[in-house]
C-alpha cells in the first residue's frame, strides 16, 4: 500500500494517541523516501539529458548566427546587433540611475533641512567656532594663572 492509498476499513482506530502518532511517523518516513527517491531520479535524467541538449543548443546557436551573417545587409552578425543594443540600453539605465540617484538625494536633503538637521558644513562651521573658543578660553586661563602667579610673588 502507499501513502496515497486509504488504508482498510478493518484497522483498529482505538489504538489511541500513540499508535497514530506511530502511524503517522512512518507515513511521513515513506513520504520522505519517496521525495528523495524522486529527487535522485530526477538528477539522474538530467545528468543524462542535460549534456545532449546543451550540445543541441549550441549547434543551434551556431546555425543561427551563420545565418544572421548571412541575411544581414551590413554583415553584422545576430550578436554585434545585440551587443550593440545591450550597450546602449546599459548606457541609458545609467544615465536613468544617475538621475534617480541625484533626486533621492535631493529630496533627503530638503527633508532634513525642513526637520532642522544640520548639514556636514553646518557641523564643521560650528567645530570651527568651538576651537576657536578653546584657544581663547586656554589663553585667557594661563593669563589668569600667569597673574595669579605674579600676585602671590610680590
Amino acid at each position: 500500500m502507499t501513502t496515497y492509498e486509504q488504508r482498510p476499513d478493518d484497522e483498529d482506530d482505538t489504538a489511541g494517541i500513540p499508535g497514530q502518532a506511530e502511524r503517522l511517523g512512518k507515513k511521513m518516513t515513506e513520504s520522505a523516501q519517496q521525495v528523495w527517491l524522486a529527487g535522485l531520479g530526477a538528477l539522474s535524467r538530467a545528468q543524462a539529458e542535460g549534456s545532449k541538449l546543451f550540445d543541441t543548443l549550441v549547434k543551434e546557436g551556431q546555425t543561427m548566427e551563420a545565418r544572421s551573417r548571412e541575411q544581414s545587409s551590413k554583415g553584422e552578425s545576430l550578436r554585434d546587433t545585440v551587443e550593440s543594443t545591450l550597450g546602449q540600453a546599459r548606457d541609458r539605465a545609467a544615465g536613468t540611475w544617475d538621475r534617480v540617484e541625484k533626486s533621492f538625494e535631493d529630496r533627503v536633503h530638503s527633508v532634513l533641512r525642513r526637520l532642522d538637521v544640520p548639514s556636514r558644513s553646518d557641523i564643521e562651521a560650528l567645530n570651527d567656532r568651538l576651537d576657536a573658543l578653546n584657544r581663547r578660553l586656554t589663553r585667557a586661563e594661563s593669563r589668569a594663572t600667569h597673574s595669579e602667579q605674579q600676585a602671590e610673588d610680590q
